[in-house]
């Protein structure tokens, strides 16, 4: 089910099976909506964002090289047309893009088999109050953070995405993290 069924789909899309594309939007469709809007912060620019995205992609399967990661081609398809429809928005700073920065990120949260209410209460604040500080980070952060621990790729397949080395790569997911520790730091003050 994972890349080997994406290139035998790709396949039958090639060959002009245009149903079995389908297949391919379902299997992607939720990840990249999310991933977009992450790194967007509008629902509706992220579903204008993801559905330019599948178009692109459906329009550019056959240059897809299959010895490469599908899922890997897709984001980056994805994130570069984040970063089209947010150059055209005037509230975002592009230099955001050019930094590199990471840190350590919500190591002291231990899930309690039983937990007590107030404990539910105080984890639901916290994931709010993650969620909140992550919305502040630039983009360039978010994209690390969001591929690394929600879509669960590899640094390597990260820097394929970005177009960046993997030590820069490293180095951004290290300063988000400092950045997030930092924010945490100061609203526990």
């Amino acid at each position: 089910m994972v890349e080997n069924n994406d290139i035998e789909i790709i396949n039958l899309c090639i060959n002009g099976d245009d149903s079995a594309f389908s297949s391919i939007v379902d299997r992607y469709l939720s990840a990249v909506l999310n991933f977009t809007y992450r790194l967007c912060g509008s629902r509706e620019d992220a579903e204008e964002i993801t559905q330019e995205t599948f178009l692109k992609v459906w329009k550019n399967l056959r240059k897809f090289k299959q010895t490469e990661n599908f899922k890997t081609w897709l984001y980056t398809i994805a994130r570069n047309t984040t970063i089209d429809k947010l150059r055209k928005r005037k509230d975002v700073l592009f230099s955001a893009f050019d930094s590199d920065d990471g840190g350590n990120f919500l190591e002291d949260t231990l899930p309690d088999n039983e937990p007590l209410p107030d404990k539910i209460f105080e984890k639901e604040e916290n994931a709010r109050m993650v969620v909140g500080m992550f919305e502040n980070l630039p983009v360039i952060y978010k994209e690390v953070l969001q591929l690394y621990y929600v879509e669960e790729m590899t640094l390597v397949e990260i820097s394929k995405i970005l177009n960046k080395s993997v030590d820069t790569v490293k180095s951004q997911h290290r300063r988000a993290l400092i950045q997030l520790r930092k924010m945490l730091e100061m609203r526990n003050k």
